[in-house]
């Protein structure tokens, strides 16, 4: 946790969308930053899921999921849902998937941030992008705050998940300041808060990439895996593109 925030954490009821309505999302996600959808995929799917997933058992995971075809599929599946549909503009598509793995093997923490970078096919000359980096091999820059507001990322859970396995810690509501410097980040913990939030395995998290969270180390044997598909517009400012998109 960082340093001087109290370690407080709101347990209150989580907010779901209510009986499943789209609209519900979509405000939930315009006021708190997140929403959630329970059992969006049935135990049958779940664990197909986890049988193709087989082989990264004992890896932290990867970011390089989107060009296999089951991910593909499993990416328009999630978009054509009509309540997550109802939180993309028309032309949004899936162009990233991350599957990340928290276990007593693969175990990390991590401290209270936002999502400010996204895959680039190349570098720009472009003021709008800064911070350029590699991972896996990939490209990633820091976006700007106009386009970081038009994402929405859906994090599906393979496994139930709670604060003693790695479940997110939120802040509701911080999505709303834009980028934060570190004593914005502060204040808006100290003055919003922390929740956290649990789902059950099949469940997924409707989160803006602007909303600040976190999320502690494993305390349990048993994993918490979790496929993290992030949406974005089909184009983007400043002559950048995205390195593979789902159409």
């Amino acid at each position: 946790m960082l340093e001087g925030l109290p370690a407080a954490v709101d347990e209150t009821p989580r907010p779901d969308c209510a009986h499943g309505l789209a609209a519900s999302c979509n405000e939930l996600l315009r006021v708190q930053g997140y929403a959630i959808l329970r059992g969006f995929l049935p135990d049958s799917h779940i664990d197909d899921l986890t049988r193709t997933l087989h082989s990264s058992r004992g890896k932290a995971g990867t970011r390089k999921l989107l060009e296999a075809p089951w991910c593909r599929n499993l990416a328009q599946l999630i978009r054509d849902d009509p309540r997550v549909r109802s939180c993309l503009s028309a032309d949004a598509r899936a162009v990233q998937c991350t599957l990340f793995i928290k276990s007593m093997i693969t175990n990390w923490l991590v401290p209270l941030h936002q999502d400010l970078s996204i895959p680039l096919a190349g570098r720009v000359d472009s003021p709008l992008y800064c911070g350029w980096c590699r991972k896996e091999g990939e490209l990633f820059a820091r976006a700007p705050v106009a386009l970081l507001q038009q994402l929405l990322a859906v994090r599906l859970h393979l496994d139930d998940c709670d604060g003693r396995n790695g479940a997110l810690r939120v802040v509701p509501g911080s999505h709303q300041g834009g980028r934060l410097s570190y004593a914005e980040l502060l204040r808006e913990r100290n003055v919003r808060g922390e929740r956290l939030v649990a789902i059950d395995r099949g469940g997924a998290l409707l989160m803006k990439p602007l909303l600040l969270h976190a999320s502690s180390k494993v305390t349990i044997d048993l994993p918490r895996r979790v496929l993290h598909f992030v949406f974005g517009p089909g184009h983007l400012p400043g002559g950048a593109q995205w390195p593979t998109r789902v159409l």
